[in-house]
């Protein structure tokens, strides 16, 4: 049992935080799963492995440096992304799903099955992946830029992104929310010929898209002849026919080590 503290002059937030300095028990660990799996898991996955959201399997997390800012982070979300608050949580909720999302950092890291030297190699010839992705300054930014994707997710997310890149796609709009609502794909069809690309932004009347190019494009949607959101579809190709599975594994590699 957690020693109370006084609740004078605290907002909920700041009772919260105050809660959190002090030690989880294995109980609070158990009712933080629960609640994880419950709020988060559809994003992070059940084991906090990542998928539509970034993996929380590492000690470091980008957004919390340290236990209060993981507490503010999960009540109160981050703006402007795809994470959601959890202003439903009450007394020591919150607290006890930071201390669940801590202990998964504190599992042993991945052990890769290959060479990132050779997978840079892969990554800049054979891969030419530059050509899509932005890697510490460099390349061109129509897919996730990568520059430090390994701190963001894991290996087997990483593998599916190069062996099939539509797999983790949402099948729904209504989850192209946060950094995936930049990479929806679209089709287009107006009087000057058939478009496809990535949806930069969309109202009522007008469509923008990027294609593969590089390309910008603006259409009036009253003048289409189609409009399609090609859901759970990547334009990315799939590499399994291209590389071998030791230069899968060599790039999957590499890109974890991309912290």
């Amino acid at each position: 049992m957690r020693r109370k503290l006084s609740l004078c002059y605290l907002t909920p937030l700041t009772f919260l935080l105050a809660l959190f300095t002090i030690p989880a028990t294995g109980q609070d660990l158990e009712n933080g799963q629960q609640l994880f799996q419950t709020l988060c898991a559809r994003c992070h996955g059940m084991l906090g492995e990542g998928g539509e959201g970034p993996s929380l399997t590492r000690p470091n997390l980008i957004h919390a440096p340290d236990d209060d800012a993981l507490v503010s982070l999960i009540v109160g979300g981050i703006p402007g992304t795809g994470m959601p608050g959890s202003r439903q949580l009450r007394g020591e909720d919150g607290p006890d799903v930071a201390a669940y999302v801590r202990s998964l950092g504190e599992l042993p890291p991945e052990e890769m099955p290959g060479d990132p030297l050779a997978g840079a190699e892969v990554y800049r010839s054979v891969g030419n992946c530059a050509s899509c992705h932005i890697l510490n300054g460099e390349g061109k930014g129509i897919g996730p830029e990568l520059s430090n994707v390994g701190q963001r997710r894991n290996a087997a997310y990483l593998r599916r992104s190069v062996t099939n890149p539509s797999a983790d796609q949402p099948k729904l709009v209504d989850r192209f929310r946060g950094s995936l609502n930049a990479f929806m794909t679209v089709r287009v069809v107006s009087e000057y010929g058939t478009y496809e690309g990535m949806r930069i932004n969309e109202d009522a009347f007008t469509v923008q898209m990027r294609d593969l190019a590089g390309e910008i494009y603006s259409f009036e949607k009253g003048d289409l002849l189609s409009y399609e959101k090609a859901l759970g579809h990547s334009l990315m190709p799939g590499y399994n026919s291209v590389l071998s599975e030791t230069q899968i594994d060599n790039v999957v590699s590499y890109l974890m080590s991309l912290k």
